[in-house]
C-alpha cells in the first residue's frame, strides 16, 4: 500500500472527525511528494545529440517491480545499448524514435507509448539508486544516476521536478477574458450548482471527491437519458471510508449508463481526488464544497462557488477530467465496488437563510487553477502582489510554516490588511484557536495590519469549508486547503476571478461572517503587533500521543 492512499475506516470516529486530506503527509521518506523529491534525485552527467536517456521508471506498485523501464530517445541509427552495469538491452540499430529497456515488454505498455525492448541478463532498475550508461559503437553517449526512486514517479529529463507521478501531465494555468459569471455562496443558494447542470445538451462532467447530493444524481441521470455524455469521477477513499450512501449512488448511476470512474489504488496519482467542480456543455461550475447534502444541499457548511458561461473555462476544466479519467488508477466504479469498503454516515439536515443571493455579472478575467500542477505559486504570486486588502477563509491552516500563510504574513509585513476566517466546528476549534492565539503573542508591540478570527456558531451557517481569498480586486474559489499535502499531493481545482464586483461581492459575505464570529469565540490579532517574513511559527497545545493518534484518524469524508 502505499503512503497517500488507502486508510481504513476506524468506525463512527473516522466518519466524524476532521481533515486528513488537509493535513501534512507524513512519514514520507527522503521527503518525497507526489510532485517530485525535494531534491531532484536523478542528474543527466553526460548528453549526446544522437540520442538521450528520457524517461525512467524504477519503482512501480507491482509484485517484483513488473513494468520498470529505462526510455532512450535516438535520432540516428547505430549499433545503441543500454546497461545498468549488471544487464544489457540492444536497442535496435536500423531505426530511430523513442525505446523502451525492459524486463517486462508485456507490463511496460501500461505506463508508456515507447517501444519496448527486451533487456539481457539482470538488467534491473533498482529502487535504491543506479547508474544508466548509454552507448553508441561503445562510446558512451548519456549517463543518468538517480537515489531513492520515488514510488509511483517517473522521471523525465524535460521537464521540473523531473520525479512526478505516473500518468501525470503537469497543466499551466489557463486565463480567458471577459466571461458572463455567477458568484453565489452556501448554504444560501443550493439551487446555484444544479442550475449550472441541469439543461446539458452535449456533455455533463461531474468531479467530486464525494456525490451524495440527490438533486446532483437525478440531473445525471437525466441528462444520460436525453442523450448527453455523462461522466463522473469521485475519490474511492475518501478518508474515513467511503459512504454506504454514496455506494448506493455509484451503483445507481452505473446501472442507469452514466460513466463512473473512481480514483482509488496503489499506483494513484493523487493522494486524494479532491476537487469540486462540473462541466455542462459549456458552462463551467467550481466550488469549495461538496456534492453532498452538507455542501451544495446548504444544509450545513459555508462554502462559495462560481459558475462561467466560457468554452475556455469549461474545455480546460474538460481536460482535467479527461487527464484524471483516462488512467489505470480510476477503473470503472462496477470494477472495484467490491474492494471498497464503506461506512454508515447521516447526511446533515440543516437549514438557513439566504442572506447573499447570487451576483450575475460579466468577468474581466478568469484563470483555472489546478493542484499540484500549478494552484499554490499562482496564489503566492497573487498574495505577493496584493496591495491593500487580503481577506482569507479557510477551515484551518494546517502547517506552521506552510508557505502560503508566511505570504499572508509578509502582505500585512508591508501594510496590507490581512483577515483570517477561520472554522470553529469542534474538531478544528482547538488547533484554530490555538494558530490564533499563537499569532496574537507573536504580534508583540509593533503595528501589523493582521487579523485572525476563529467563527462563532452563528444562524447563517453550520461550519466554515470554504477555501478562498479576496486580493483587492480578486477573488479565488476552489478546493485547494492551506497546507503542503493539499497543495503538493492532491488533486485540486481552483478559479480565480479578477473583476472588482465579484472582488466585492466575496467581500461582503466574508466581512458578514467576520463579525457574526464576534471576539468572543475567537480570537483577532489586531493591529498591535509585527511578524516578521520567515519567522512564523505556529504552536499547538501540547497533547498526549493518544490524542495525536486520534487527531490523524479524526476525519470527515466531507472535504
Amino acid at each position: 500500500m502505499t503512503w497517500h492512499r488507502r486508510l481504513r475506516p476506524l468506525g463512527w470516529l473516522l466518519v466524524c472527525g476532521w481533515l486528513l486530506i488537509a493535513a501534512p503527509a507524513v512519514g514520507i521518506a527522503d521527503a518525497t511528494t507526489a510532485t517530485g523529491a525535494t531534491t531532484d534525485t536523478a542528474a543527466t552527467a553526460t548528453t549526446g545529440a544522437t540520442g538521450d536517456i528520457v524517461e525512467l521508471y524504477p519503482n512501480p506498485t507491482t509484485e517484483q517491480n513488473r513494468g520498470e523501464y529505462a526510455t532512450v530517445k535516438i535520432t540516428e541509427p547505430g549499433n545503441w545499448t543500454l546497461t545498468d552495469g549488471e544487464g544489457v538491452a540492444d536497442l535496435p540499430d536500423d531505426r530511430t524514435g523513442r525505446f523502451a529497456a525492459t524486463r517486462h515488454p508485456d507490463r511496460t505498455a501500461t505506463y508508456t507509448n515507447a517501444t519496448p525492448v527486451t533487456a539481457a541478463g539482470s538488467f534491473q532498475l533498482a529502487v535504491s539508486g543506479e547508474t544508466l550508461t548509454l552507448r553508441r559503437d561503445g562510446t558512451v553517449v548519456d549517463t543518468v544516476s538517480y537515489e531513492d526512486a520515488p514510488e509511483s514517479q517517473q522521471w523525465r529529463v524535460s521537464r521540473e521536478p523531473r520525479w512526478q507521478p505516473a500518468g501525470f501531465e503537469p497543466r499551466a494555468p489557463t486565463t480567458v477574458t471577459d466571461a458572463s459569471v455567477k458568484a453565489f455562496v452556501l448554504p444560501d443558494n443550493p439551487a446555484a450548482p444544479i442550475d449550472a447542470i441541469d439543461d446539458a445538451d452535449d456533455r455533463l462532467y461531474l468531479a467530486a471527491y464525494t456525490l451524495t447530493d440527490r438533486r446532483a444524481v437525478d440531473e445525471l441521470i437525466a441528462a444520460h437519458d436525453r442523450g448527453v455524455s455523462v461522466a463522473v469521477l469521485v475519490e474511492g477513499g475518501p478518508v474515513g471510508g467511503m459512504t454506504e450512501r454514496q455506494a448506493t449512488v455509484l451503483d445507481e448511476l452505473t446501472a442507469a449508463g452514466v460513466d463512473v470512474r473512481v480514483m482509488t489504488g496503489d499506483a494513484a496519482r493523487f493522494r486524494y481526488h479532491h476537487p469540486k467542480y462540473a462541466v455542462a456543455d459549456d458552462t463551467a461550475v467550481v466550488l469549495t464544497e461538496n456534492w453532498k447534502p452538507a455542501g451544495t444541499g446548504g444544509a450545513d457548511s459555508r462554502g462559495w462557488g462560481l459558475t462561467a458561461e466560457s468554452a475556455g473555462v469549461a474545455d480546460e476544466l474538460a481536460a482535467i477530467f479527461e487527464h484524471d479519467t483516462t488512467w489505470q488508477d480510476t477503473p470503472e466504479w462496477e470494477s472495484v465496488h467490491e474492494e471498497i469498503e464503506t461506512v454508515e454516515a447521516e447526511a446533515a439536515t440543516g437549514s438557513y437563510p439566504q442572506r447573499h443571493p447570487p451576483l450575475s455579472t460579466t468577468a474581466e478575467e478568469l484563470t483555472v487553477l489546478a493542484a499540484p500542477d500549478n494552484a499554490e505559486s499562482a496564489l503566492v504570486e497573487r498574495i505577493n502582489n496584493t496591495d491593500d486588502e487580503l481577506l482569507v477563509i479557510q477551515p484551518s491552516i494546517g502547517d506552521r510554516d506552510y508557505r502560503l500563510l508566511r505570504a499572508a504574513i509578509r502582505a500585512a509585513d508591508r501594510g496590507v490588511e490581512v483577515r483570517i476566517l477561520l472554522s470553529g466546528t469542534w474538531y478544528a476549534e482547538e488547533e484554530n484557536t490555538a494558530l490564533a492565539e499563537t499569532l496574537r503573542e507573536r504580534a508583540a508591540d509593533d503595528n501589523v495590519p493582521l487579523n485572525v478570527r476563529v467563527a462563532d456558531e452563528n444562524n447563517r451557517f453550520g461550519k466554515i469549508h470554504a477555501k478562498g481569498i479576496v486580493a483587492d480586486d480578486t477573488a479565488v474559489i476552489g478546493s485547494l486547503n492551506w497546507n503542503d499535502n493539499s497543495a503538493e499531493n492532491n488533486r485540486e481545482v481552483a478559479i480565480a476571478v479578477s473583476d472588482d464586483a465579484v472582488a466585492d461581492y466575496y467581500r461582503e459575505v466574508f466581512t458578514g461572517d467576520w463579525q457574526a464570529s464576534g471576539d468572543g469565540g475567537g480570537f483577532s490579532l489586531l493591529p498591535s503587533g509585527e511578524l516578521p517574513a520567515g519567522l512564523v511559527v505556529v504552536a499547538v497545545a501540547v497533547i498526549s500521543a493518544t490524542a495525536l493518534l486520534a487527531k490523524r484518524w479524526l476525519v470527515f469524508a466531507e472535504n
